[in-house]
């Protein structure tokens, strides 16, 4: 095949708006930029009541690649669905309205992968920025190769957190057709779900090396409204989990994943008690409280006994990530609350569902 008979799959970039008029320009600006000639914009506008609506209709009246759909608030997963359903593209990246693409050539270093190595999901590396600040990158430490052993859902959902997010990512839309996996109807972690799904359901996958993300450090987002109510944000933690041990059931591949769940409902102890800790007056108080009335949960009970015993984890590198673990465990186990929180002090990375490493939000 020549160059010019290359063939050039389109390119949905899905985003969903809400109360975004003072990032909108610079989002949406970060993928007309792109150097990849095929790309097409969906921006659905999830009942935003600032500027962002009429933003998004200036845009869809001035580009023919660029469509806009308006609905009612019903949150960021059902915006992600609403997209997926009109995306012509045969591959989908998902972008935040107050995030930008990484340079002109994001769109192109996924899409090359995707097509060199017919990988369902590519996934790259990123950086956070404020204002003029930018910071270092953060770069995955994963290999396709590797995709079906213990260390890299380790790796990928917990230690460093690449797969927990659906930006950074190029995603095969014949692969999410296929399983029929859209997002769930969740307030928070719907993406975190969204890819222990995809995980779950052997995709093949592909990285690249180069920054295609840069991901706006904001005040005020939708985990930081759940801070106080870290009780609920336990609930959905817990129907995360539900949620994909009975998919795991659906798909007689409990024993396969189940290690993914473990780490999920580990990953809690930490995020929660985090969370409790920032809640004011009496905050240690709380912390202890909801961590053991998670540990009280069967669920939580069986998956974190058995990280005790060192179960799921043999894989893992490095040990030291096998010892924190197993260690943690056990101390939870054994109602050392007090100690874990403690730990979390030290450990504040750990369990952070908002951004892998060092997250700012959601």
């Amino acid at each position: 095949m020549t160059d010019t008979q290359k063939r050039i799959p389109l390119v949905s970039v899905i985003i969903p708006v809400y109360q975004a008029e003072q990032y909108l320009d610079a989002c949406i600006g970060s993928v007309l930029a792109q150097d990849y000639p095929a790309v097409e914009i969906i921006l659905v506008d999830d009942g935003s009541s600032d500027k962002s609506a009429g933003i998004c209709d200036r845009y869809g009246g001035a580009y023919k690649n660029i469509r806009v759909i308006h609905q009612r608030n019903r949150g960021t997963g059902a915006a992600k669905n609403r997209g997926m359903e009109l995306a012509k593209g045969e591959y989908l990246l998902f972008l935040d309205a107050d995030d930008c693409l990484d340079g002109k050539t994001a769109v192109t270093y996924l899409l090359e992968k995707a097509e060199a190595e017919q990988a369902d999901i590519v996934t790259g590396n990123y950086r956070r920025f404020q204002g003029k600040w930018m910071g270092g990158v953060y770069r995955h430490h994963l290999k396709s190769d590797d995709a079906g052993k213990t260390d890299f859902r380790f790796k990928g959902f917990l230690s460093e957190g690449h797969l927990l997010m659906n930006w950074a990512k190029i995603y095969r839309s014949s692969f999410l057709r296929r399983h029929r996996i859209t997002f769930p109807d969740y307030p928070v972690m719907e993406d975190k779900l969204f890819n222990m799904i995809c995980c779950a359901s052997l995709p093949v996958y592909g990285f690249v090396e180069e920054n295609v993300y840069l991901y706006r450090i904001t005040e005020g987002s939708l985990t930081d409204r759940y801070k106080e109510n870290a009780g609920y944000l336990a609930e959905v933690w817990l129907s995360v989990g539900t949620y994909f041990e009975g998919f795991l059931r659906e798909q007689h591949s409990r024993n396969l994943y189940e290690d993914l769940l473990a780490f999920h409902l580990f990953c809690g102890i930490f995020t929660l008690g985090r969370e409790s800790l920032q809640s004011g007056r009496g905050a240690v108080k709380k912390a202890v409280r909801l961590l053991k009335l998670y540990g009280k949960n069967p669920m939580v009970k069986r998956y974190v006994s058995a990280l005790a015993k060192g179960n799921y984890i043999g894989e893992v590198r490095p040990a030291f990530w096998r010892l924190l673990v197993r260690a943690a465990s056990m101390i939870f186990c054994l109602g050392g609350y007090r100690l874990i929180i403690a730990g979390i002090w030290v450990f504040r990375g750990i369990g952070n569902e908002e951004r892998g490493r060092m997250p700012e939000r959601v």
